[in-house]
């Protein structure tokens, strides 16, 4: 179980999250809903840890998720909404480039997954050569390729096309079958359907929300 505790956030004199708490088991796929500068972003990161909060606390199983010596890769993987990857780099040298030594997959499940999120014909192309479709499966394929136990995303299928989305979907949906958590950011209605649980991000609060209402009534919330 991953447990978020009354987290706060503040940038400068601006209070941006407020007492954030809320819990998520393995497999399921949490969805971040709000208007634009909301600071779904800077929750994401602070999941991600690549942010420290200014008060609470996150715990994995009981125990401090993020301690002294930077981000478990085998524990989270985080893509930002911007490209993190190197363009000059081909595909296959950004993947090396982001592959911990100690990855749990063999080789056969990294092959399996590289060909799932379609990168085996583009392994040798340097990446400013990509679509941003592509640019967003390497990303994600990076972080999967560590196998860790949380994925948090921030609008991980933002104005990609249908069948780039079906393949983002597709992988993340596997990962939470197999006992992954998924945490994401995102403005896409049709991605409410994948959630498990969805919250609203208001004047720093986070707050339930119910997936099967209708667009509009949403938006009353935001």
């Amino acid at each position: 179980m991953l447990c978020a505790e009354h987290i706060s956030f503040s940038y400068r004199r601006k209070q941006v999250l407020r007492d954030i708490c809320f819990t998520a088991e393995e497999g399921d796929f949490i969805g971040i809903i709000g208007k634009n500068g909301c600071g779904k972003s800077t929750l994401l990161s602070v999941l991600a840890g690549v942010q420290s909060p200014a008060s609470g606390s996150l715990l994995y199983h009981g125990e401090p998720l993020y301690k002294k010596g930077g981000v478990p890769a085998e524990t989270v993987g985080y893509v930002p909404q911007l490209n993190p990857l190197l363009p000059e780099l081909t595909v296959r040298d950004n993947l090396k480039l982001w592959r911990r030594n100690k990855t749990l997959l063999s080789e056969d499940a990294l092959d399996g997954l590289y060909f799932q999120m379609g990168l085996t014909e583009c392994f040798k192309m340097p990446v400013k050569k990509l679509s941003e479709g592509m640019k967003k499966r390497v990303s994600i394929a990076s972080v999967l390729q560590n196998a860790p136990k949380i994925l948090v995303l921030d609008e991980p299928s933002a104005a990609l096309d249908l069948p780039c989305k079906e393949v983002i979907h597709t992988q993340l949906l596997s990962f939470t079958k197999n006992g992954g958590i998924v945490l994401f950011a995102t403005h896409e209605e049709a991605e409410f359907s994948l959630c498990t649980a969805l919250y609203i991000l208001k004047d720093g609060i986070l707050q339930t929300a119910d997936a099967r209402q209708d667009k509009s009534t949403l938006i009353q919330h935001f």
